[in-house]
């Protein structure tokens, strides 16, 4: 049984894992790679748009290069693509098929087009057929059906985070960071100890010269006396 019980936990990682896929827009020229993926139902679909003002936009198979219909998904150009792609995420309801396209002007014509679990006799091949001879192209009048973010600023999130933690780590009681506690004292490399009140302590150096000071006072004391004696 404690060999079992591990073993589901590492089916049940690699199922979570298998609901999020990610297909790259543009990176190739006019095409979505892959153009085709499987997700079940509540999985998501991440969309990583590189440099040529592509979008996404649902359409009917039979139908290409325009929208399913006013409420269709879509994502919106992105004109701003860059080195930091932007990410558009889909939520896929169900496991019917779902046709999608580029909606700028020519490149689904030119077979920028996908599919989200096809099934049946609709085939990508006959969806992108359909659109090289598609009369023109259209998309909803807003972005709609899916949520836009982007790696770089996931990246920067993390290092506010790292920030933040470095932060509450500061001794802010005046505990060190060896977790000793020094009440408001500060410890400097030289290893002089600054007081709560601003002053130092005395190091071992400054020690040895002042006991080498008053014994050479003590002996010139001595040795004034003898001569006063002396004299006398």
């Amino acid at each position: 049984m404690m060999i079992q019980t591990p073993t589901a936990r590492s089916t049940e990682s690699a199922s979570a894992s298998s609901n999020t896929v990610s297909v790259d827009v543009g990176e190739d020229g006019f095409t979505f790679n892959p153009a085709t993926v499987n997700v079940p139902k509540g999985g998501v679909v991440e969309f990583n748009f590189y440099p040529g003002d592509h979008s996404v936009v649902q359409a009917a198979f039979n139908n290409p290069c325009h929208p399913l219909s006013d409420t269709s998904f879509f994502s919106g150009f992105m004109a701003d693509a860059h080195d930091g792609k932007p990410v558009w995420s889909l939520t896929v309801n169900d496991t019917n098929p779902i046709w999608f396209y580029c909606g700028q002007v020519g490149h689904c014509q030119a077979g920028m087009v996908g599919v989200i679990n096809p099934s049946g006799s609709d085939t990508l091949d006959g969806f992108k057929s359909k659109a090289s001879s598609a009369s023109g192209q259209s998309v909803p009048a807003t972005a709609q059906g899916g949520i836009l973010g982007t790696p770089s600023a996931s990246a920067g999130q993390t290092s506010a985070t790292a920030s933040s933690m470095t932060t509450s780590g500061t001794a802010a009681s005046g505990t060190t960071a060896s977790g000793m506690t020094t009440s408001g004292s500060t410890s400097s490399a030289s290893g002089t100890t600054t007081s709560s009140g601003g002053g130092s302590s005395p190091s071992a150096a400054n020690t040895a010269d002042s006991l080498h000071l008053s014994t050479d006072l003590s002996v010139l004391s001595i040795l004034t006396l003898m001569v006063a004696g002396f004299m006398i």
